[in-house]
């Protein structure tokens, strides 16, 4: 009987040392996730903010966010305000989007940077909208012309790229086979990139051409020397970053 007995007690003592080596084994496990994920957060927080070009194009792009902003707050607020304050937020936030994943190496880097990416990114494209909203309120409150100036001309053409591309980097990250399968969603990237850069580009250039209109001259006071100065120490921090071969373009020989 006391053989018998004991047996239940070695087989309960056995199985409370197997629960404690598996528990022991989750948590290395959870912490070694934990860790590589951690890993990977500083790698994408070195892009924004700790490389010299980086640090450049933050300078620049923080240096323009505020300058406008400055402008707004020195003037009186009003409905219309919300479009310069969007529009900027929008540019920040997009200038943001590209700095973050100049350049990801692995893919956990490419994959938890395409989905802060696409945060940037919704951010930008919802205040863009909001934006563009503001402006086209405005206009028919005052039964103005819609599109008239180079600014205006400029910002519908900047907001359909942007837009369209948004669109575009959404469906090939969440639902790729809309475009047949992963692989060809996977080869639009690149244009995706493109139109991304170019989107930059089209915005700076609008922030721009927005001192020539009658509302900036005569009120808001914007200065272009400033505005392109700033323009060109966030793209000169961003140029540096680029990586043509991400581009991955094949031209066919006839």
């Amino acid at each position: 009987m006391p053989s018998g007995e004991g047996q239940p007690l070695l087989s309960q003592s056995n199985l409370r040392h197997s629960q404690e080596v598996m528990g022991n084994s989750d948590r290395q496990s959870l912490r070694s996730v934990s860790s590589e994920t951690s890993d990977v957060a500083n790698e994408l927080r070195k892009n924004l903010y700790s490389t010299r070009s980086s640090i450049i194009a933050q300078v620049g792009v923080i240096a323009f966010f505020l300058y406008i902003f400055y402008r707004i707050m020195v003037n009186d607020i009003i409905f219309f305000t919300g479009h310069p304050a969007l529009n900027t937020f929008a540019i920040f936030a997009l200038t943001q989007s590209i700095i973050l994943v100049q350049p990801t190496s692995t893919a956990a880097e490419k994959q938890l940077g395409a989905t802060v990416h696409g945060i940037f990114n919704l951010f930008a494209g919802s205040a863009f909208f909001g934006a563009l909203s503001i402006i086209y309120i405005n206009k028919a409150a005052h039964q103005g012309i819609h599109f008239k100036s180079a600014h205006a001309r400029l910002g519908l053409v900047t907001y359909i790229i942007l837009f369209a591309n948004v669109l575009l980097g959404i469906t090939q990250y969440w639902t790729p086979y809309v475009y047949g399968s992963v692989n060809r969603a996977k080869s639009l990237y690149k244009f995706h990139r493109v139109i991304g850069y170019v989107s930059l580009v089209f915005s700076f250039l609008t922030a721009a051409v927005s001192t020539t209109t009658d509302y900036n001259k005569t009120i808001f006071g914007l200065r272009f020397s400033v505005l392109f100065g700033l323009i060109i120490v966030t793209s000169i921090g961003l140029a540096v970053r680029i990586r043509p071969q991400k581009f991955q373009f094949k031209f066919r020989r006839s």
